[in-house]
């Protein structure tokens, strides 16, 4: 009688453990989508070309005040593009992230810094991307563009601030 007493509870507590082991590790939460971090920009560069300068400088896509426009000056943030290559193609398209910004609304561009210094030419301007060259037109619009990133009062960042940019640096907009 003790042996089939003990091997029953021995059965139910085994039974009982994997239970609460199974339960333990149910997937029961909803975990909301994730939103852009505080202070921040972020998006995607796709470049329309692949004539990069592949030494002498960076590509940064960066971002200005509004009234800081056109630059004469350094940005708020601003992102390193590191242009990579796969099976020997060079890609077209880098996601970026501008962090640290105060509230307030951003110009966000594309541009070429050298490294010996002198004029850094900027390439795209969002929302104005590349308008200065298509079609073979000129545009005015990297002037004052019709876009911007805003950082809300509360530091709310931005998500999906994407852009067309030429690599080519003769086709600088500014």
């Amino acid at each position: 009688m003790k042996k089939i007493f003990y091997s029953s509870l021995f059965q139910t507590l085994m039974v009982s453990l994997l239970m609460v082991t199974v339960y333990s590790c149910s997937e029961d939460t909803v975990t909301p989508a994730a939103g852009p971090d505080a202070k921040s920009v972020n998006g995607t560069v796709n470049f329309v070309d692949t004539n990069f300068i592949l030494s002498g400088g960076v590509y940064l896509i960066s971002a200005y005040p509004t009234t800081g426009w056109p630059p004469t000056g350094g940005p708020a943030a601003y992102d390193t593009i590191s242009i990579t290559r796969t099976n020997n193609t060079l890609n077209k398209s880098y996601s970026y992230k501008l962090v640290d910004l105060n509230p307030g609304n951003y110009v966000v561009s594309v541009g070429f810094r050298k490294s010996t210094g002198g004029q850094s030419p900027i390439m795209s301007v969002y929302g104005c991307d590349t308008a200065r060259f298509l079609n073979g037109a000129g545009s005015s619009c990297f002037l004052a563009p019709p876009k911007s990133a805003t950082i809300g009062a509360n530091n709310e960042g931005v998500n999906g601030i994407n852009m067309l940019s030429w690599s080519d640096t003769a086709k600088k907009v500014y």
